[in-house]
């Protein structure tokens, strides 16, 4: 159990591998409705900061389609997914294993972007490049918003777990505070 906490860190990586801007976007908006990660989101501290997050998601998602989108296996696409995925990965991981969150979706998210570009040409293949896009648009929102609610939802249950056994009223997010 104690590794499945680094589930989500993980899995947003992957979402990372197929839009770069996708991870950092779901924890804002998600953050602007009063969901907590579990880590602090490096730039996302700020309204402003989350509103340029959410921005760039959506931009992503309009730009991707245009025939000039670069192709998201190229170096400095891959350097940018990993980077993303890092942020996403570190935000998402339970306090005290930042470090290994951003190490694990840094993982997933190279991987995950060739897996991902083979699965939109197959998709594509089959209904087109509109729909194609679309298909993959919704996975991936979709899988990220799960990410982001189930690290949520497990440092919730951390944090009371840990008032339960009565460490001095503390949440593990407190506790993990220098």
């Amino acid at each position: 159990m104690r590794h499945l906490n680094l589930l989500p860190s993980f899995l947003i990586g992957a979402v990372a591998g197929s839009r770069s801007m996708t991870p950092g976007a779901l924890i804002a908006g998600a953050s602007l409705m009063g969901v907590r990660t579990p880590g602090r989101p490096a730039g996302l501290g700020s309204r402003v900061g989350k509103t340029v997050a959410l921005v760039l998601g959506l931009g992503e998602l309009l730009g991707d389609k245009q025939p000039s989108a670069p192709d998201r296996t190229e170096p400095g696409a891959l350097m940018a997914r990993a980077l993303s995925a890092c942020m996403a990965g570190i935000a998402l991981a339970p306090p005290g294993r930042a470090r290994l969150g951003g190490l694990l979706a840094m993982a997933a998210a190279v991987p995950s972007a060739f897996v991902g570009l083979e699965a939109r040409a197959r998709c594509t293949a089959a209904v087109g490049p509109v729909k194609g896009a679309l298909i993959e648009d919704v996975v991936v929102v979709l899988g990220g918003l799960a990410c982001v609610v189930s690290a949520s939802r497990m440092d919730r249950q951390a944090g009371s777990a840990v008032d339960r056994s009565g460490v001095a009223g503390q949440t593990l997010e407190h506790a993990a505070e220098p």
